[in-house]
């Protein structure tokens, strides 16, 4: 199939994601589950083995695909029917081998480059998935420094997707996954992580659209800054 025909079928995916992530294996939902797993792989990665290149419709890290892409994944591994689907054909494979690459790619943008939640989606990904299959070889590949560089720059970008209900029920599971790399963390990294979570905070309580999880949410984040000073504090004795 053309890649334009692919990357259409992978919006139209992604613009009912809500949808599939949840369907029910009780309803028969396993045949689609088995049946379209495979197939929004393909979308994105139409020859799997095959060398990645840096150009072309099918390059190894396209942006906007790729964001498309994440955004289906991480609302997908909500449901954890989709688990084993998602690792069996591949998807925890893919987003692995692209960590490195989408996570430094919007880090500190330049002004014309149009900052995206790639990182976001990806600690999404992994933080719900991994507590089932922690001997996954995939993420056995990524590296303490890499999660931790996933973790900080999810909350660079988390101010992004905070329209979205899905992402914000999402943060407090994000304040455990930091908390466990925090340590490794230098102090401008600190630094930043302290400024960006205190931005949040006050974007969450001004926000008129969360009143359902704000109490939960914010509580969650604060007591994750304190952890970050309390770590940061480490540098100045």
């Amino acid at each position: 199939m053309p890649p334009r025909l692919r990357h259409a079928a992978l919006r139209a995916a992604h613009s009912f994601r809500e949808v599939l992530a949840s369907i029910d294996i009780v309803d028969g939902g396993d045949v689609v589950l088995t049946n379209f797993s495979p197939a929004i792989l393909t979308s994105v990665c139409p020859q799997p083995g095959a060398t990645p290149t840096d150009t072309g419709p099918d390059r190894f890290f396209d942006d906007k695909r790729d964001l498309c892409y994440l955004e289906l994944i991480f609302a997908l591994a909500r449901n954890s029917q989709w688990h084993p689907h998602l690792y069996g054909d591949g998807h925890i494979d893919l987003c692995s081998s692209i960590v490195a690459k989408s996570c430094n790619y919007y880090v500190y943008p330049f002004k014309s480059i149009r900052l995206q939640p790639h990182a976001f989606y990806l600690a999404g990904i992994f933080l719900r998935t991994t507590s089932e299959e922690v001997s996954n070889a995939s993420l056995r590949s990524i590296t303490e420094q890499q999660c931790w560089d996933m973790m900080r720059k999810a909350w660079y970008s988390a101010f992004l997707t905070i329209d979205n209900t899905r992402c914000v029920e999402f943060l407090p599971e994000l304040v455990k996954g930091t908390k466990k790399y925090m340590h490794i963390g230098p102090k401008p990294e600190l630094e930043q992580l302290i400024t960006d979570v205190d931005d949040l905070i006050k974007r969450v309580i001004e926000s008129q659209d969360l009143l359902e999880h704000r109490e939960r949410v914010v509580a969650a984040m604060k007591e994750m800054k304190d952890v970050a000073n309390d770590t940061l504090a480490k540098f100045r004795k």
